[in-house]
C-alpha cells in the first residue's frame, strides 16, 4: 500500500511513470478514483478563466456607518451646532446690538449646560443601576451557596440516620443468631449468653 501511495504522489507531481506502474495504480479502485478526480481538477484548473466583477451600486445594499455615529456624539453635535448658530448670528446680523447677541449666547450656553447636566444625571443613574444589579447578583450567589450547603447537610444527616438504622438492625439480627446458636449448643436457653440489648 505504501508503494501505491508513493507512486500516486509521484504521478501527481508530474513524474513519468512506466506503463506497469500506471496499470498498478489503475487496478486499485481507490487510487483509480483518486487519479480520475485529480485529472478532472487539473483540466478545470487549465480551463479556468477569470470573470470580470460586475459593476453595481454597493452603497444601496450596505448599511451606512455614519448614520450610527450621529447618536453617539449627539451632545457634541448640539454644542457644535450652537456655536455655529452664534457665529452665524454675529456675521449675518450686524444691526443687532451687542446686548442682544450676548443674551442669545448666554441662552445657548445655559441650554448646553442643562443638556450636559441631563447627560451626567443619566450616566450617574446608569452607574447606580449597575451597582445595584451587581449587589443583587452577589446576594443571589450567596443564597444559592447557602441553600446548597443546607441541602448537603440534610442529605448527609439522612444518610447517617439510615446507616445507624441499618447497623442497629444488623446487630439485632446477629444477637438473634448468637442466641439460636447458644441454644443449639447447650440444648437449653441460657439467659446470660447474648442479651437483646440495643446500644
Amino acid at each position: 500500500m505504501a508503494n501505491l501511495e508513493s507512486l500516486f504522489t509521484a504521478w501527481l507531481e508530474g513524474e513519468s511513470l512506466t506503463e506497469e506502474q500506471i496499470r498498478l495504480l489503475e487496478s486499485n479502485p481507490d487510487y483509480a478514483l483518486m487519479m480520475e478526480n485529480a485529472t478532472k481538477w487539473q483540466q478545470h484548473s487549465l480551463n479556468y478563466q477569470q470573470l470580470p466583477v460586475p459593476d453595481w451600486d454597493r452603497g444601496s445594499c450596505m448599511p451606512q456607518a455614519h448614520k450610527q455615529a450621529v447618536y453617539f456624539g449627539s451632545g457634541l453635535w448640539a454644542m457644535a451646532a450652537s456655536i455655529a448658530l452664534c457665529a452665524w448670528l454675529l456675521i449675518t446680523s450686524p444691526e443687532q446690538t451687542d446686548s442682544q447677541l450676548l443674551e442669545q449666547v448666554a441662552k445657548q450656553t445655559r441650554l448646553l449646560e442643562s443638556q450636559q447636566k441631563q447627560i451626567d444625571q443619566l450616566q450617574n443613574m446608569l452607574t447606580a443601576q449597575n451597582d445595584i444589579q451587581q449587589q443583587h447578583m452577589y446576594q443571589l450567589a450567596k443564597e444559592a451557596i447557602k441553600t446548597g450547603r443546607v441541602e448537603r447537610q440534610e442529605d448527609i444527616a439522612s444518610v447517617l440516620a439510615y446507616i445507624k438504622t441499618q447497623r442497629a438492625q444488623d446487630q439485632a439480627y446477629l444477637r438473634m443468631q448468637l442466641n439460636d446458636l447458644a441454644e443449639q449448643v447447650d440444648g437449653r436457653p441460657m439467659p446470660t449468653v447474648a442479651n437483646n440489648v440495643e446500644y
